[in-house]
């Protein structure tokens, strides 16, 4: 009886024992939790190129097998982050630097308006290749700055030599005032043609020391003659007089240093013109020597000024 007992204690011994192992056995895949399930929604943010976004019912399927064509590649581009096309991104024109507007956009250059502004007297480039060729040249440079000075002092005879008192427009200048200024300006860019030529001839003309004192004086000359300039000021006050103000001082101004200055500065130019003639006329051949014109009055054209 007592051995009995004690075998039928060790059955339920082992029993109990028994039910624990069976219990913490692993179970199968199917039945592991949810939470232990890698996730099988494809992830759509931050990625590049990103995955297309699985449908909405693609939550509930098992775990992802081999990679397959899917129905939704084309996706709608709107699913799509906008940091994952950056190569979309066009740079608009606000990003394109500005133009800068300088004074001389505002303004033709020198070289833009010889063509544009002239009396028909501009001098063309020195083409020439010998000494002999720039002695031409010169001796024809020196008889058309003659003409053009002399063209451009009968300009303003026997005018005032005084701004238009109480101008203060274009509108209360006369006509015939307005075209003596637009005229002045022409001979002015052709003037400009003459100093450009005059300071490139000089490497050309040879070794003597009389005539490259001659051309180096003519070309000083033409770096103090200024005041001419203000042709071309004046011929712009009255062409655009928006762009000057206040318009009646700055047309004293300009005509003022112009009346004062130029016959000065522009005679000291001929008579250095014509010492170069008279240098290169010791180089020319005698059917090509241009006697040098005679010198220009002392004082001014102006109306009730003596010449001298």
């Amino acid at each position: 009886m007592i051995r009995c007992s004690m075998l039928l204690a060790a059955v339920f011994t082992t029993g109990v024992g028994l039910a624990p192992a069976v219990a913490q056995k692993t179970p199968p895949p199917s039945t592991q939790h949810p939470q232990t399930q890698p996730a099988t929604r494809a992830p759509t943010g931050g990625k590049a190129p990103p995955v297309q976004t699985a449908p909405a019912h693609a939550a509930a399927a098992p775990a992802p097998a081999a990679p397959a064509p899917q129905p939704t590649v084309t996706q709608q581009p709107a699913a799509q982050p906008a940091a994952a096309q950056p190569a979309a991104v066009v740079p608009t024109p606000a990003a394109q630097p500005a133009v800068p507007v300088t004074p001389q956009a505002a303004r033709p250059s020198p070289a833009a308006t010889t063509g544009t502004y002239t009396a028909g007297l501009a001098m063309p480039p020195y083409t020439g290749a010998t000494t002999e060729d720039a002695w031409e040249y010169a001796a024809r440079l020196g008889h058309m700055l003659d003409s053009t000075i002399v063209t451009l002092v009968g300009t303003f005879r026997n005018t005032s030599g005084q701004p238009m008192i109480g101008a203060s427009s274009p509108a209360t200048l006369s006509r015939r005032e307005q075209d003596r200024w637009g005229h002045c300006r022409d001979l002015y860019w052709d003037l400009t043609t003459y100093a450009a030529a005059a300071g490139s001839l000089r490497q050309s003309l040879g070794a003597d020391p009389t005539l490259q004192r001659a051309a180096a004086d003519l070309d000083s000359a033409f770096s103090r003659s200024v005041a001419i300039a203000e042709c071309d000021n004046v011929a712009s006050m009255i062409a655009a007089p928006e762009r000057w103000s206040p318009w009646q001082d700055q047309y004293e101004t300009a005509a003022r240093h112009f009346y004062r200055d130029f016959y000065t500065q522009l005679r000291d130019v001929h008579e250095k013109d014509r010492a170069l003639m008279s240098a290169l006329n010791r180089f020319l051949p005698a059917a090509h020597r241009v006697p040098p014109p005679p010198g220009l009055p002392t004082n001014p054209p102006f109306a009730g000024a003596a010449p001298e």
